[in-house]
């Protein structure tokens, strides 16, 4: 057995009287060799050591051995961990391990956490210069918004300008008809009080020698006629150049008993409105769970933008017994519409109040009622005109396509092609539907609703009417097709008669998309 670190230190220390130990008796120890490269080790590394103690921190008393309090002056790179040259002598815990100096594993952490904070530092500059650049922004984005408050404010100024002028205009005019009748009040004023002067003042005999003069006054008076004082009234409309103005339709519901009796919808004539197509739906006794009380009106856009748009409506119901305007029953909301939906009142107006109220003409059976559409602003208008520029322009490609076909095909009628054949057939271009099927129902409130049933709608809208669409056949015959007539012209494959035909088509097509 080797003799351990006790063993050791009782022959080295006790102070006992012994037998003398000769040096063969020793035992080789392995790990003295070890111990005598770390301590060369340290040796070397004591001048570097002593030189670091003049810059050493007021903490540096912490970097103690907890064990031996001595000054940590040794790095165990096997256990990764600060120790003392105790512990790394006699320690035993650190028998065969790698050392190396604490000072030498200090300056590379140092050196490389001084590379990662300058790393950090780089990415703080890069933030800063991240958030200088958004602030930038900031106040790019709040210079060209003030930019558009100003722009926005120079043109309201300017609209508000010409709004004053037109009210000066027609204030001038009224007060020029005021001014004419008040001059005129005024001499007939004149001419009664002096009449009643002379019927006061003058005696008979005076009276009756005045009377031819007094006479003829009046009837100078009397001769201008009446209606040279009545003047056409000054519309009391100011145009508006930000908000479009509405356009509007009436629909007379006639035979209403019965198709209140029939309970099913009723529809308007569509009312095309800058490239959108609208029409009211009507219940005449009520839809869903207010059926039997209640009148429903609904506002249905058939063809339109196909996203999601808000519009302003106006549904009015006509007071027939006194054409009272005042009196009509006027309903407004705005919505947001997609094709195919409809948005309106469950509860419009209670039905047996209709005849009693004076709404209902029992004479006539009718019920009149007017609807109103517009865009909340001129881009909105002007977003679904281009909208409509875009399909009519995309129909009429689709129609010249086949013509240009068959006029490149007559071109070569006279030179066969190889296979004998000229061109294939070329079915005509479908006009979308403007009918759809009502969405499931939405109520956002007791007034405003969004209209849905789960039938299909009795009434299509037909919006491409008199579009002429043509279609051609192997066998060089041209065949156009009117909706708007069942008659069709044919032609041979002789060059005038399809030159003709080919007019006919390109004047029915100016006709329909001009």
């Amino acid at each position: 057995m080797h003799p351990g670190s006790q063993c050791m230190s009782f022959h080295v220390m006790d102070r006992d009287e012994r037998a003398s130990l000769h040096l063969h008796e020793l035992v080789n120890c392995r790990w003295v060799e070890e111990v005598t490269q770390q301590l060369d080790t340290l040796q070397s590394a004591l001048p570097t050591a002593l030189a670091g103690l003049g810059s050493a921190k007021p903490d540096s008393d912490r970097d103690k051995c907890l064990s031996h309090l001595e000054k940590l002056s040794v790095y165990c790179w096997t256990c990764r961990c600060c120790i003392c040259h105790q512990c790394a002598l006699w320690g035993g815990t650190h028998s065969g391990h790698l050392f190396k100096p604490l000072d030498e594993i200090y300056e590379q952490h140092v050196t490389q956490i001084k590379d990662e904070v300058a790393q950090l530092r780089r990415r703080l500059m890069e933030l800063i210069s991240i958030v200088q650049e958004v602030e930038k922004n900031v106040e790019t984005v709040r210079s060209a918004k003030e930019e558009r408050v100003r722009e926005i404010r120079s043109v309201v100024e300017s609209m508000i300008s010409r709004l004053d002028s037109q009210l000066k205009t027609k204030l001038l005019t009224l007060m020029g008809q005021k001014d004419s009748l008040t001059q005129e009040t005024e001499q007939l004023e004149h001419l009664l009080h002096e009449i009643e002067h002379q019927l006061h003042v003058c005696t008979r005999s005076e009276l009756i020698m005045k009377s031819n003069d007094l006479s003829r006054m009046i009837n100078g008076i009397r001769k201008k006629p009446m209606t040279s004082f009545v003047t056409p009234p000054v519309p009391a409309d100011f145009h508006s150049e930000i908000v479009p103005p509405y356009d509007s339709s009436t629909f007379i519901m006639y035979n209403f008993s019965q198709l209140q009796r029939k309970a099913d919808p009723v529809y308007s004539n569509p009312l095309q409105s800058k490239g959108l197509c609208w029409r009211l739906k009507v219940y005449p006794d009520g839809n869903g769970i207010v059926r039997g009380n209640y009148l429903s009106v609904f506002l249905e856009l058939t063809t339109g933008y196909p996203e999601t748009s808000k519009y302003e409506y106006r549904v009015e119901m006509v007071h027939q017994a006194s054409r009272d305007s005042s009196k009509n029953i006027i309903r407004e909301f705005a919505s947001d519409f997609e094709v195919g939906e409809c948005w309106g009142y469950n509860r419009f107006f209670r039905l047996d109040l209709l005849a009693s109220e004076g709404y209902l003409n029992v004479t006539m059976d009718t019920l009149v009622l007017r609807f109103q559409i517009r865009a909340p602003t001129f881009y909105q208008k002007c977003r679904d005109l281009q909208w409509y520029i875009n399909q009519i322009q995309s129909r009429s490609q689709s129609c010249l396509t086949p013509i240009e076909n068959k006029v490149q095909a007559t071109r070569f009628d006279s030179h066969p092609s190889v296979n004998g054949g000229i061109m294939s057939d070329v079915g005509t271009n479908p006009i979308p539907s403007t009918s759809h099927d009502c969405p499931p129902e939405k109520c956002v409130s007791s007034t405003i609703t969004k209209e849905a049933d789960s039938t299909k709608m009795e009434e299509e809208m037909d919006t491409s009417n008199n579009v002429a669409t043509t279609s051609v056949t192997p066998t060089n015959k041209i065949t156009l097709t009117s909706k708007s007539s069942n008659h069709s012209v044919g032609s041979t494959t002789s060059d005038s008669s399809i030159q003709t035909q080919i007019s006919q088509v390109f004047r029915l097509y100016n006709d329909n998309f001009a």
